[in-house]
């Protein structure tokens, strides 16, 4: 079984939403989580620690380093 870590933090769902297509392009499966109170308060994410994007452990150096390829503004914050 494997385990999920975090792998990326963004500051808005859009920038998230971009960096998994990116993934996804190379073939990467990653998921994201956020708690906006189910859309209702979209800045509700950056009070709780921004949107995170998760993989399994086995996938998280491939797609921290696809995310470190991105430009600048469509990097994680941290991971």
């Amino acid at each position: 079984m494997s385990d999920i870590v975090e792998i990326g933090r963004f500051s808005s769902e859009f920038e998230a939403q971009l960096a998994l297509a990116h993934l996804a392009s190379e073939g990467i499966t990653a998921r994201m989580v956020t708690d906006d109170g189910g859309g209702a308060i979209p800045t509700l994410s950056m009070l709780t620690g921004g949107v995170r994007l998760i993989a399994r452990s086995e996938d998280a150096d491939a797609a921290r380093a696809a995310l470190a390829g991105l430009p600048e503004n469509d990097g994680p914050e941290s991971s």
